[in-house]
């Protein structure tokens, strides 16, 4: 998960808050799951 990494690196370097990381991190999580599901039922 490349774009988690780019947002934990705005995090440390002050572009977003820890509220903005976390509400990012856990919409990139469900973007995931659901790409995960679509491949398997390819």
């Amino acid at each position: 998960m490349e774009c988690a990494a780019v947002m934990d690196a705005f995090l440390v370097l002050g572009v977003i808050d820890p509220s903005q990381h976390a509400s990012a991190v856990e919409l990139l999580e469900r973007i995931v799951a659901m790409l995960t599901k679509l491949c398997r039922l390819a």
